[in-house]
């Protein structure tokens, strides 16, 4: 049973978001990161509690790749990341990242753009090594959500695109009402753990990507203390 009030506060949010997207709907493409400012700090900002932080930049793993510039970056706040200045885009070591989101006008017709974000994100991978953890351990792959004020009208045009491409983890359609993701970990035994969450037509899907976020942040493990040495071995 949906909780009435948190629809009707997640209704509110939606109209507001999708106001931001209309007044913004004659603007350059290069004037449109207003919307993924808005989305990060009227929606998952606020959504979030404080120790979460909400960035753009470049990750790198413990092997130096870099995939190129993301959208929104997700920290996990345990692991250190490097600004240029305060305000900055950052340098995310990869295991402080627990999920990226992609922000479009419109998810359909910049489809292309997230799939090349997918497949270069798919080359970094995270490597915590053994030790305990609590609930589900985080995957090797860092999970990526794509997000679009517009893009398909219909919930089984969205389930064939997640189909197509594993590599991204969710799709969520503001306008629509229309979500549709995952988060795969192990468990502390090693056996697949898949949390899921389908909505159609509601403004409950602004709670599926939170949902599916929150578990990606709650991927807690004792072994983050020994990340950063992981990047600059001491000599001997």
């Amino acid at each position: 049973m949906v909780n009435s009030h948190l629809l009707q506060r997640l209704e509110g949010m939606k109209q507001m978001l999708m106001g931001i997207h209309a007044g913004g709907g004659a603007l350059s493409a290069s004037s449109r990161g207003a919307e993924r400012e808005a989305f990060v700090k009227s929606f998952l900002c606020e959504v979030f509690p404080p120790p979460f932080r909400f960035g753009t930049g470049d990750i790198t793993d413990q092997d130096g790749r870099r995939p190129g510039q993301l959208d929104v970056v997700i920290e996990f706040p345990f692991v250190p990341s490097l600004p240029i200045q305060s305000g900055s885009p950052r340098l995310y070591l990869a295991e402080g990242v627990a999920a990226v989101v992609e922000v479009k006008s419109d998810v359909a017709a910049q489809w292309d753009e997230v799939i090349s974000t997918a497949q270069s994100l798919r080359s970094i991978t995270r490597s915590y090594g053994s030790g305990v953890s609590l609930g589900p351990r985080a995957p090797q792959n860092i999970p990526l959500y794509a997000v679009g004020y517009r893009g398909w009208k219909e919930f089984d045009s969205l389930e064939r695109k997640l189909a197509e491409l594993p590599a991204i983890s969710g799709i969520l359609v503001i306008e629509s009402g229309h979500f549709s993701g995952r988060y795969d970990a192990l468990t502390a035994e090693g056996k697949p753990y898949v949390f899921s969450y389908k909505r159609r037509g509601s403004a409950m899907a602004l709670w599926g990507l939170a949902s599916c976020i929150h578990h990606a942040t709650s991927m807690i493990t004792s072994k983050t203390k020994d990340i950063p040495r992981r990047y600059d071995e001491p000599d001997a």
